[in-house]
């Protein structure tokens, strides 16, 4: 199968984290829609998976600071007219370190009690010690069984003025896969690629679990690494001898 080369991919995934959209780089690059598309949906995948096994046991006792942001987004049964009712209330959930800056987690899903217990329980989960947790940015943090508090900002923002990132949010009529696999490629991308401006290292080093700053050159690595090799057959066909 055709893929392009490791450099091109890598440039595009850059474009994706900066906030170009999937059209925007096949006009400015000359690949199909369809190329980027996968390559997003490979990216995302590559992504959740190395969050989910490396973003784990944060040594120390953590400050963490959860909120959401609203996003549009569908699914293809919408197009059917068999999508559930306000299929394009999505929320994003994020619970950033308040000292490292890191993402412990991210999910998208809805604004459910169920939801929310689901995130919050997940940040537990990546900590060793039970951390001091701010919920006062989730809708539903009463749901939650948490003591949210506050802080200047009012509303579970960061202390700092720069330390929450801006998670992607939906300025077109996203598919809702597209949305995730976006998320979780961004999340990977701020941990470890991008170098924090007040720490001068990226979150994933400062919160020691990584000592190296990453690119997307990297994040194709991953992505390569997890693409399955092509099915050979077991037997072959003997080549039928002719004669003259």
């Amino acid at each position: 199968m055709n893929r392009l080369p490791s450099a091109k991919r890598a440039a595009i995934l850059t474009m994706l984290v900066d906030g170009f959209s999937m059209r925007s780089i096949t006009r400015r690059d000359g690949v199909s829609i369809n190329t980027v598309a996968k390559l997003l949906n490979d990216a995302g995948a590559a992504a959740k998976a190395y969050l989910n096994e490396h973003v784990r046991q944060i040594p120390d006792r953590r400050r963490i600071e959860c909120s959401q942001t609203w996003a549009f987004s569908y699914p293809a049964a919408v197009r059917t007219g068999t999508a559930p009712p306000h299929t394009e209330d999505t929320w994003t959930f994020a619970a950033i370190d308040a000292d490292s800056k890191l993402i412990v987690s991210c999910l998208v899903g809805d604004n459910s009690r169920k939801t929310n217990a689901v995130f919050v329980e997940d940040v537990r989960r990546r900590l060793k010690e039970t951390p001091e947790l701010a919920t006062t940015g989730l809708r539903g943090s009463r749901n939650t069984g948490e003591k949210g508090s506050s802080n200047r900002h009012g509303h579970g923002g960061m202390s700092e003025p720069d330390s929450s990132p801006k998670m992607p949010s939906n300025s077109e009529r996203r598919r809702l896969e597209k949305h995730v696999a976006m998320i979780n490629l961004y999340a990977l991308h701020y941990n470890y690629c991008r170098v924090h401006p007040s720490l001068s290292v990226t979150p994933a080093m400062a919160a020691g679990l990584d000592d190296d700053v990453r690119d997307t050159n990297w994040i194709v690595q991953l992505i390569d690494a997890r693409a399955k090799k092509p099915n050979r057959p077991k037997t072959y066909r003997k080549r039928a001898a002719y004669s003259n």
